[in-house]
């Protein structure tokens, strides 16, 4: 990738600049998929790569990206839906994913984030298609597949019939050990993969918006695979979700929920949008929604990893269902950077939105179960590895950390803060810490949620959350309280060894096996453009489903578990709160929103409006006298309140303050009196006994004086 940087274009790779200038305007989105002169155009493009000698590999890595995407519409021209999709899930996790977008925004290939976007969503929706068909012959088996007379259609359903099959064998058997509970919700694999199944009821119905109707949603989903493989990758996850899931529908009159698709996080951490540019975006998609107002916003669903980087949001969407695993404040913010009671305006409603998981790469969970040692066989009470962050960055994060890293001197807790990311523990020093405690110590980081949370389900130790605003996932589902520790930030001290350290370890072992009874809805399976078509993430979820949580791949994750609470959530009347309705006579008595009466009272009404319209006319002319008599002054009056207002809210902070310094200096004042009285009462009552002593001495001398003189 090193040219990258030096020379994009490969101009110095003969081949590559030779292939390079013979591609001129090729198209490799839409036009390219079709049977037209730019179709053909693409196909050539990839047979004159082949004359070249030239394969996709990492000396000129623009090229390759380029040469894949010609090839997927190579693939596509010819019929085969699965060489297509290799090839595009080669060009997704090996190229796309590992280079920021921007290269491919500024070099000459023919390469664009939208034809990567027209790509995928095409491919989804063919995913979706074939199951379609194999779930009309599944009751035969792969027996089934024999009878399509095309062989190239064969080659396209069997993988689809196959996965299907072995998900179903899964659910029959199950697996001893692993312990994954089985909840009455749970959907037959089947039914959870395949649409349109016979006799089978979806749980709701969710209309996907795309760009094609709605343009701006473009700019919101750039770079799909830059941005999936993240803790934010569930924004990007949910979008595929919905597109391939058959809860889909494509007809607005049948949803239960209409889905918006966002890639905010991922594009402002990569510096691809700033919080002015996401807000204009988001505002201009939700202007654009077509069905957003039949209910308020109330039935659509928008995937945030925090919700403000949409920062007028309260404005635009506050009835709106939010996903996000944030429950307070935002990435790499203090409360104080909002300018926002937070307690009169939350972030989260427990009500409407949905507290999610963060995406974590198959691999590491392999890492976490593999490194997981019997309860009885950890060497540590408790640990934590992590960032120590400055107050001047995460303010909140900085306080509770610092308490944390003050636990490293008790018996048994083993802390490993860093302030340099040089300093952090690799992937497998984290996996061993972890595995070999018996809690793990959650505190907030650059939010009230951490990734630690999610990583102690697979380490097997206990999380103990250290975090008073973070609210755990799916509790609507799973009860948090019989496998997680939530200890109050007020108290982290000596009294949080002591508590952990008194623990019986039968109740430790017992919180872990309720972990593991639910933690694999807690996981979502990797994108379906890659283990479909990639060999080493099919291989990586083969192990997962294999050792930890069969089905991952289609009844039991974490999108299921969201489709859940959707489920139990959905309103069958689709009106606004606010919403009138009534039997329409025109229309069979059928129910009629709002403003809707029969066509005989229409004309009835026609003088009556008129008559209406005139006195409106002239209530109006009286109310526009009136406001430009009296408008100015209770502006200036309004203008004077407000700025007192802030005067004064400026005094009442300016106060407090004082009042809390005050307070301060009173406590240590009065225990510097109590100090001083406890001193003087020692002291009067030393004296008083040397008195006595002395008194004594006294007399004794007294009477021997008196002796000898006798």
């Amino acid at each position: 990738m090193d040219g990258l940087f030096t020379d994009p274009n490969c101009s110095s790779l003969v081949p590559w600049s030779s292939w390079l200038a013979q591609l001129g305007g090729l198209d490799l989105g839409a036009y390219g998929a079709e049977p037209t002169a730019e179709g053909l155009k693409a196909q050539q493009a990839e047979e004159a790569a082949v004359q070249l000698g030239l394969g996709p590999d990492g000396s000129c890595f623009l090229g390759s990206s380029t040469l894949l995407l010609a090839q997927v519409v190579g693939a596509w021209r010819r019929g085969r839906f699965v060489a297509a999709l290799q090839t595009f899930a080669v060009l997704h996790d090996h190229f796309l994913t590992a280079a920021h977008p921007g290269f491919f925004q500024h070099s000459a290939w023919p390469l664009s984030d939208q034809d990567v976007r027209f790509w995928k969503d095409r491919l989804l929706y063919q995913i979706r298609r074939f199951r379609e068909i194999v779930g009309r012959r599944l009751d035969q088996g792969m027996k089934a597949l024999d009878e399509v007379p095309d062989m190239v259609e064969r080659e396209n359903l069997g993988g689809f019939a196959s996965h299907a099959l072995q998900q179903m064998q899964q659910r029959r058997t199950g697996r001893k050990g692993n312990l994954t509970l089985r909840v009455p919700w749970e959907l037959a694999p089947a039914a959870a993969l395949i649409p349109s199944l016979p006799q089978v009821v979806q749980p709701v119905r969710v209309y996907v918006y795309g760009e094609s109707e709605v343009e701006a949603i473009g700019k919101l989903t750039r770079s799909p695979a830059f941005c999936h493989y993240r803790q934010w990758g569930m924004d990007v996850g949910f979008h595929d979700f919905f597109r391939t899931s058959p809860i889909r529908t494509f007809e607005p009159e049948e949803a239960d929920y209409f889905f918006v698709p966002s890639y905010a996080c991922c594009h402002q951490v990569a510096g691809m949008a700033d919080f002015d540019d996401l807000d204009a975006d988001h505002e201009a998609v939700v202007s654009q929604l077509a069905y957003f107002q039949q209910s308020g916003g109330r039935d659509h669903i928008f995937s945030f990893h925090y919700i403000d980087l949409f920062p007028s949001w309260r404005k635009q969407i506050p009835k709106s269902v939010i996903l996000t695993p944030e429950t307070e404040v935002g990435f790499e913010r203090s409360l104080g950077d909002f300018g926002l009671d937070q307690t009169r305006f939350p972030p989260f409603n427990a009500l409407k939105d949905i507290v999610v998981p963060p995406y974590i790469n198959l691999r590491d969970i392999l890492g976490f179960h593999r490194h997981s040692k019997a309860m009885r066989s950890r060497s540590f009470v408790a640990s934590f590895a992590g960032k120590l962050w400055d107050s001047e960055s995460v303010a909140e994060a900085a306080k509770v950390r610092s308490q944390v890293a003050a636990l490293g001197e008790a018996p048994g807790f083993r802390i490993h803060g860093y302030a340099s990311i040089k300093d952090m523990l690799n992937s497998d020093g984290m996996q061993r810490l972890m595995g070999d405690s018996i809690f793990c110590l959650v505190p907030r980081g650059r939010a009230a949620w951490s990734v630690r949370f999610f990583e102690a389900l697979w380490a097997g130790c206990v999380p103990v959350l250290l975090s008073d605003h973070y609210q755990p996932s799916f509790d609507q589902l799973f009860d948090a309280t019989q496998f997680v520790i939530k200890w109050p930030v007020s108290r982290i001290d000596e009294s949080l060894v002591s508590f952990l350290t008194s623990l019986p370890l039968d109740v430790a072992e017992r919180y872990a096996a309720n972990a593991r009874n639910v933690r694999c809805w807690y996981l979502y399976p990797p994108p379906e453009v890659s283990w479909i078509g990639d060999w080493q993430t099919r291989h990586e979820l083969e192990e997962v489903e294999k050792h930890v949580c069969p089905n991952l791949s289609s009844s039991r994750n974490a999108f299921q578990a969201v489709v859940e609470i959707l489920a139990r959530r959905k309103v069958a009347s689709r009106v606004r709160p606010e919403a009138f309705y009534i039997p329409n006579p025109d229309q069979n008595f059928e129910a009629c929103q709002q403003s809707c009466a029969t066509a005989s009272e229409h004309e009835g009404y026609g003088v009556q409006l008129e008559t209406e319209a005139a006195e409106e006319a002239e209530l109006m002319e009286k109310h526009t006298c009136w406001c430009k008599e009296n408008g100015e002054a209770k502006e200036k009056a309004i203008l004077e309140a407000q700025a007192h207002i802030e005067e004064w809210e400026g005094r009442i902070t300016e106060l407090e303050a004082i009042s809390s310094r005050l307070e301060t200096e009173i406590s240590t004042l009065q225990e510097e009196v109590d100090k001083n009285q406890a001193s003087f009462d020692e002291s009067v009552g030393l004296r008083k006994k040397e008195v006595i002593k002395f008194q004594e001495e006294e007399t004794e001398l007294l009477s021997s004086l008196g002796a000898v003189f006798t």
